[in-house]
């Protein structure tokens, strides 16, 4: 890898999972990464990979597409959020192959098998 990643996972149980939910914590897991990785700031030979999952029995499918249909970027930081519908027994999170941050995919994608998957 050209960097140094600081890989976050940050779950949370909520009562139900929207767009504007995993939106959100999407957002608010960045900005604690950022807040928290130490060292060089993002973007200086390092950066930030963040698995915003959330877990609910009540989840709009829309929020399982969202979170499937891209990885979210902002400077240096990549987030792959993930829905977990514990009453579908069904994980959603991205496992394409994106153009912004290509080198990383294959290290997100083993993760998520392994933390999500396995």
């Amino acid at each position: 890898m050209a960097t140094k990643l600081h890989l976050f996972t940050v779950a949370a149980a909520l009562p139900e999972i929207t767009i504007p939910t995993i939106e959100a914590f999407t957002d608010q897991v960045l900005t604690y990464a950022k807040k928290t990785k130490g060292g060089m700031p993002a973007g200086l030979q390092s950066g930030i990979a963040a698995f915003p999952v959330l877990v609910s029995d009540r989840v709009d499918p829309a929020a399982v597409r969202w979170a499937e249909a891209q990885q979210r970027q902002k400077w240096a930081c990549m987030a792959r959020p993930v829905v977990v519908d514990s009453a579908q027994q069904y994980v959603g999170t991205y496992r394409g192959t994106p153009a912004i941050g290509l080198i990383y995919s294959s290290y997100f994608e083993q993760k998520a098998m392994r933390y999500f998957y396995g």
